[in-house]
């Protein structure tokens, strides 16, 4: 096969295929990506382009949603100011658990709602509005240079430049075998005893254990391209002489200088480990302001203690929570995220100062009392 004595193969998909409700939402957000990373790009050029591209496409999406988290923020705050209303009616019909006596409560407790337009549900609306985007996201910045096509382009270029190197697959081959699952590896030693023990031929033997990669495509050398890391990238300008490293050092330099914002891959997981522990450092602490101003917006004078230590706790949990999942996520993933409750936030400040709402500092003696 092209001289290759030890012709290996490696599953093909890096990450897996997006499956029938992902991926729509992927091509969707994927073609969008792409068009604003070539305004982008044509503005600022290579640096930061894919990460300012994150920026402008999650204010251009909040922008658009934002009348009707608007309208989501109204209906919960008409449902506060509902509440003794509520109340009394509970009150009147008491706690009985009669079906015919509980249904004819739900039923004017319901009315009441329709009449002042308020639905607690709504309140769900701004969160549930985010999380296509955070799904697509997450999938695309994984394998960016699938729907970008500039970056495409350069991922092509690259694999032919390592396809260069002399007898690369004997360093590209074992190296990459901590990028794949389990259970394609199976498949790899599969098709390795197919083609060495029995000299079937590679349609053959992809028919028989699935698609995997051929080192001699270059767009199949582009998929495993993708998931280097800075060591890796070390790690073979190390191995080869510089004749060869030079026309590859020049693509990954436009490679990286697209696909890091600020010293940060857009591409690869966050991590514990600094300077990519920042964003979702940054994810924590911008929900927690973001969700601090939306508990001062919407404050309900009347609460119990047990909801306002519900709430006290609703504030530390959330923001962590999502800090931590953000760790093992593509850090353009935490882009997104920091962008998008800085929004809210910019957007509930100016609420409050339109409403005269004070804003108390959180956990605050003010507040407690």
């Amino acid at each position: 096969m092209n001289g290759l004595t030890n012709f290996i193969f490696l599953a093909r998909q890096v990450e897996p295929e997006p499956g029938f409700i992902v991926g729509p939402i992927a091509r969707l957000f994927g073609f969008i990506i792409s068009y604003l990373f070539e305004v982008v790009y044509f503005i600022v050029g290579s640096p930061h382009s894919l990460g300012i591209t994150i920026i402008l496409m999650t204010i251009i999406f909040r922008a658009c949603t934002m009348p009707l988290s608007i309208k989501a923020q109204k209906s919960m705050m008409r449902m506060r100011e509902l509440k003794p209303e509520l109340d009394k009616i509970q009150a009147k019909y008491g706690n009985t658990r009669d079906p015919e006596i509980v249904k004819k409560m739900n039923a004017e407790k319901q009315i009441l709602i329709q009449k002042h337009d308020a639905n607690p549900i709504k309140g769900c609306f701004p969160l549930l509005l985010q999380m296509p985007m955070f799904i697509g996201l997450n999938f695309i910045m994984r394998q960016a240079f699938l729907y970008i096509v500039r970056l495409r382009e350069l991922y092509y270029d690259l694999a032919v430049a390592v396809q260069n190197i002399p007898n690369f697959t004997e360093w590209f081959i074992p190296k990459h075998l901590e990028f794949l699952p389990n259970a394609l590896l199976r498949n790899r030693e599969e098709a390795i005893r197919l083609y060495q023990q029995t000299g079937m031929s590679i349609e053959s033997v992809r028919a028989q254990v699935g698609d995997i990669i051929d080192p001699n495509i270059p767009a199949d050398v582009a998929r495993v391209l993708n998931r280097f890391t800075a060591d890796c990238w070390i790690e073979l300008q190390n191995m080869i002489p510089a004749y060869y490293w030079e026309p590859i050092a020049a693509l990954n330099d436009r490679r990286e200088a697209i696909e890091t914002f600020f010293g940060l891959s857009m591409v690869n997981n966050s991590g514990w480990t600094w300077p990519l522990i920042i964003l979702p450092l940054l994810t924590a602490i911008t929900m927690f302001c973001s969700q601090w101003v939306s508990q001062q917006k919407m404050a309900d004078p009347n609460a119990d203690d047990k909801a306002k230590m519900q709430q006290k706790i609703m504030l530390v949990a959330m923001p962590l929570f999502l800090g931590f999942i953000t760790v093992s996520l593509p850090a353009g993933v935490g882009l997104f995220w920091v962008t998008s409750q800085v929004f809210q936030l910019v957007q509930d400040l100016i609420w409050c100062k339109k409403d005269g709402i004070p804003l108390n500092l959180p956990f605050s003696k003010k507040e407690a009392s």
